[in-house]
Order: C-alpha cells, then sequence, then structure tokens
C-alpha cells in the first residue's frame, strides 16, 4: 500500500511538472503567435502608398472625364486604403502615418463624395487638387519631401478607358 503511494505521489509529482513545463511552451507560442499576427495585420506603407497613388491618378482621369461611377469607386477605393493605415495606428520611421492620414486625408476624401454626391464637378477638381497637396504635405510632415505626387500624367499611362460609354 505504501509503494502505491509512493508511486502516486511521484506520479503526480511528475505530471505537475510536466504540465507546468507545456504551460510554459504554449504561453511562449502565444506570445510568438501574437506578434507574428499583429506583423501580418500591419500595411506594407510603400505598397498602400503605391496602391493609392494609382488610384489618385486614376481618380483625377475619371473626374476630368465627369465619370461618377468611376470617381465613386477610386474614392472609395482611396477611402479604404486610408482606412488600414488609420486603423493599424501605423507608424513608419518614428512618423504617426495613420494619424496624418486620419487628420490630412480622410477629411478631404469625405468632402469629395459629399461633392460627387451633389454632382459639383467644378468643385470637385478643385478638391483633388487639395487632396493632391494632402499627400504631398503628409510627405513633407513625415521628412519624406522627395516624394511629390502630381494630379495627372498628360497621356493616359493606363491600359483603361475613363470616358463615359453612352
Amino acid at each position: 500500500m505504501k509503494k502505491i503511494t509512493v508511486l502516486q505521489t511521484l506520479l503526480i509529482v511528475v505530471l505537475l511538472i510536466l504540465s507546468g513545463w507545456l504551460w510554459s511552451r504554449i504561453s511562449g507560442l502565444e506570445k510568438t503567435m501574437t506578434e507574428a499576427l499583429e506583423e501580418l495585420g500591419e500595411p506594407d506603407l510603400y505598397t498602400v502608398m503605391s496602391q493609392m497613388q494609382t488610384q489618385l491618378h486614376k481618380l483625377n482621369y475619371a473626374i476630368e472625364a465627369e465619370h461618377a461611377d468611376l470617381v465613386d469607386f477610386y474614392l472609395h477605393e482611396l477611402e479604404e486604403a486610408a482606412e488600414d493605415l488609420i486603423e493599424s495606428n501605423l507608424f513608419y520611421g518614428g512618423q504617426p502615418v495613420g494619424l496624418l492620414t486620419e487628420s490630412m486625408l480622410e477629411p478631404v476624401i469625405d468632402t469629395m463624395e459629399d461633392l460627387l454626391e451633389g454632382g459639383y464637378w467644378e468643385q470637385l477638381r478643385e478638391k483633388q487638387m487639395v487632396l493632391v497637396r494632402a499627400c504631398n504635405d503628409c510627405h513633407r510632415a513625415t521628412g519624406y519631401g522627395s516624394i511629390i505626387v502630381t494630379e495627372k500624367a498628360g497621356v493616359n499611362p493606363f491600359n483603361q478607358e475613363f470616358r463615359k460609354m453612352r
């Protein structure tokens, strides 16, 4: 009987040690996975900015052609990209890109959506220049003033028709 009690006690001690070791391993894996998921959730700034530049460029052609459906589409895409930066609270080189996007870019996009809804094409054209300036102001504010976005190229570089087909 005494041998069974000693054996049971030994088994309990081994199981406690094993469960403690497993618990520490699981905790370490949870931490590693959490860090990996956070990194995956953070947008790649270069990719997002490149997409935004293309969307802005195409938006300008769509506004020029007064193609409301395309303008709406590209404004929506710009807004989603901006929201990704804002929600991630992204910092790049110590600069609060998410906060700057929220304060400098998002209000202009919101105003442009309202102008489009009202059919105010002249004001929309003016606001597109404000949008371009907001991008360049943000680049200067973050120390990347050498990245200068322009309204659009003289010749359409896209394999896309921007005029509304009647």
